[in-house]
């Protein structure tokens, strides 16, 4: 009998082998050969999935925003508030695993300088986060004038919530950096944006 084969599984264990790759030696070190021996297979098994390096490079950058945007899934029972703050804050790595994330996606930043794609994916995503913290402050406000017997507000125009959801996440990328370099310990890094999301 056959052995069914998870293409999805190889799929993600080749982009997890490029994500460590890139941890430890930046886009630059990537090659077929070094993703092929991180993830115990051989380099035409890359290649069958996702042909060439620029396009395994920039699976792997969509892959890591997907994955971010599936631990927000994870989130739509929570209150607005809450969902915010997760927006806001999950990139502040508080282990080895968010701080190897990180430092890939720092690695993605510096390649869509050049890269068209990679900078498309990564303005996509900063716009969907964007918009995202627009939607959870205004709900987070209409939530609260319900409380107060108040109706929701008019969002036909809110240029506050706008100027909120960004000054937010200019905060959440300052203080992910400061963690990242060791200057700031994660748990306040996490403490100041709560203050922030309180504040709202």
């Amino acid at each position: 009998m056959p052995r069914v084969v998870d293409h999805e599984q190889r799929r993600w264990e080749i982009v997890y082998a490029l994500w460590l790759v890139i941890a430890q030696h930046g886009i630059e070190g990537v090659s077929l050969r070094h993703v092929a021996a991180e993830a115990g297979v051989s380099m035409g098994r890359i290649q069958h999935y996702f042909g060439t390096k620029e396009a395994l490079v920039l699976a792997g950058c969509t892959s890591l925003v997907q994955s971010a945007y599936g631990g927000y899934r994870e989130t739509a029972d929570a209150a607005p508030r809450e969902r915010l703050l997760h927006v806001v804050s999950q990139q502040i790595p508080r282990d080895d695993a968010g701080r190897m994330g990180v430092s890939v996606w720092y690695a993605y930043v510096a390649k869509s300088i050049n890269d068209s794609a990679v900078r498309q994916v990564l303005a996509e995503a900063r716009r969907g986060a964007e918009e995202e913290c627009v939607r959870l402050i205004r709900a987070d406000r209409d939530d609260r004038a319900d409380l107060a017997g108040a109706g929701p507000g008019d969002d036909a125009d809110d240029p506050a919530a706008l100027q909120q959801a960004r000054r937010l996440l200019a905060l959440a990328d300052g203080l992910t950096l400061r963690v990242l370099v060791g200057d700031l310990e994660p748990a306040e890094a996490v403490s100041m944006l709560e203050a922030e999301v309180g504040r709202l």
